[in-house]
């Protein structure tokens, strides 16, 4: 590969992926401590206030996609939407486990909610959800397959159903190993699962553009997250946009360029003394392994 970008005209804006806190109702065994509890206290609404006034502030479109733990946990949510949307955010998106009423999420201000679907817990129920949501036209969902090893037939039921309702999906691996960001335990699943989970393709649209070196005029369409199934996401020693597209806020309020955190910390926006890069920076990782950060703009430096 030569470059890589997103499919669609997102290199003008900032995609902001907020972990906003980490307190989840569910206790999932290969969630990390680091990033799931259920006693963390919620951040006060009106610091994510002054933290969305300082994304504003940095003078391009923001993207904003609430993850966690579970973000629609915080008792003050809503408020935090609908204060989004008062000062400009024009499209944001909503991780979460699905474990609320569909009216719940039908009524919230939001472009995009994606369904993680896990297999320890009354998966049905969330599925039932997810079709409930999707039946309603005015936001775009997509489900997020959990492909737990231990509970493979759960998982091609799930991806069955749907293909059947014609809802997208991607069928993620699970990352057990904390603290290392390159490493899928691959080992964990039987070989039978393991290529079936490869041959998945997302159903969600493509949304990364490839060039390549020998066939520039030639761009070819891919899902981040197939680009990761098959493990074409190399780009150590690339010059990558994080930062410049992307940004992270991470539950206590520390910013990275992404979810990589290539680069280091850029101060804490909770705080007031976070500080966005100029420059892009040079991928130092041996894997890219967030669908986030995929799509950012990136490409080959000539020395390579």
């Amino acid at each position: 590969m030569h470059s890589i970008t997103s499919r669609w005209p997102h290199q003008g804006s900032i995609k902001v992926e907020w972990n906003l806190g980490k307190r989840c109702n569910y206790d999932c065994s290969y969630c990390p401590s680091v990033i799931h509890d259920n006693s963390s206290p919620h951040t006060d609404i009106d610091i994510l206030k002054k933290a969305v006034g300082q994304l504003i502030n940095l003078g391009k479109p923001i993207r904003l996609s609430f993850t966690g733990g579970e973000p629609t946990v915080h008792p003050k949510f809503k408020e935090l939407l609908a204060y989004c949307k008062h000062v400009g955010v024009s499209w944001i998106s909503v991780t979460t486990n699905g474990t609320l009423p569909a009216e719940f999420y039908r009524a919230l201000p939001i472009e995009q909610i994606v369904f993680s679907i896990h297999f320890e817990y009354n998966w049905l129920r969330v599925v039932d959800t997810i079709k409930k949501v999707n039946a309603v036209a005015n936001v775009n969902v997509i489900a997020q397959i959990m492909a737990l090893d231990s509970k493979m037939d759960q998982v091609l039921q799930a991806r069955a159903i749907m293909l059947q309702e014609h809802i997208p999906s991607t069928v993620r691996r699970i990352r057990w190993t904390q603290g290392d960001h390159d490493v899928f335990d691959d080992m964990r699943y039987n070989l039978r699962d393991l290529e079936w989970i490869k041959e998945q393709e997302s159903t969600v649209k493509e949304n990364t553009v490839i060039i390549l070196k020998e066939e520039p005029d030639m761009p070819r369409l891919m899902h981040a997250n197939d680009i990761i199934k098959l493990k074409k996401n190399q780009f150590k020693g690339w010059t990558c946009n994080a930062g410049i597209e992307s940004l992270m806020i991470n539950w206590d309020g520390d910013v990275h360029r992404a979810t990589c955190r290539v680069g280091g910390s850029l101060g804490n926006i909770y705080e007031g003394n976070f500080v966005a890069p100029s420059e892009p920076v040079t991928c130092d990782r041996n894997f890219c392994t967030c669908a986030a950060d995929i799509p950012l703009t990136k490409y080959e430096n000539n020395s390579n």
